[in-house]
């Protein structure tokens, strides 16, 4: 795209629209949000991935043989610091689903501010 057909503000929308689509911001007050999932912003380690990340959504999925509603985590993952000579900015953020049994959540540690994360990854534009 040429500089001068590039329009930022359109730009930020539409990016804006796309993260709201993948994490919506749901306040723990709502029924929407499950009673029993652990709390936004709680750093968890995604299994499948083997990667540290923060909670930024959690909703009911499938239902298990025991007739239980899964959770499922919306997981933003936190690249690593890397090792000597690579750089935080080298690797990629990802955002990924997963169930519950999936990720080992860090309660000892203070959760996140999942608004300022969204903040500093959307260039002070906040989503």
């Amino acid at each position: 795209m040429s500089e001068e057909n590039f329009n930022q503000e359109e730009f930020l929308e539409k990016l804006k629209s796309i993260i709201d689509d993948a994490a919506p911001s749901v306040p723990m007050d709502t029924d929407e949000y499950p009673e029993e999932a652990m709390p936004l912003g709680t750093y968890v380690r995604c299994k499948k991935y083997d990667c540290l990340g923060v909670i930024v959504d959690a909703f009911y999925g499938d239902i298990d043989k025991a007739g239980t509603k899964i959770i499922i985590y919306s997981i933003l993952s936190i690249p690593s610091a890397g090792t000597y000579g690579s750089s935080f900015m080298d690797d990629k953020h990802y955002l990924s689903n997963e169930y519950e049994y999936d990720v080992i959540g860090y309660l000892m540690v203070p959760p996140a501010n999942v608004p300022e994360i969204k903040k500093s990854i959307s260039g002070d534009l906040f989503i």
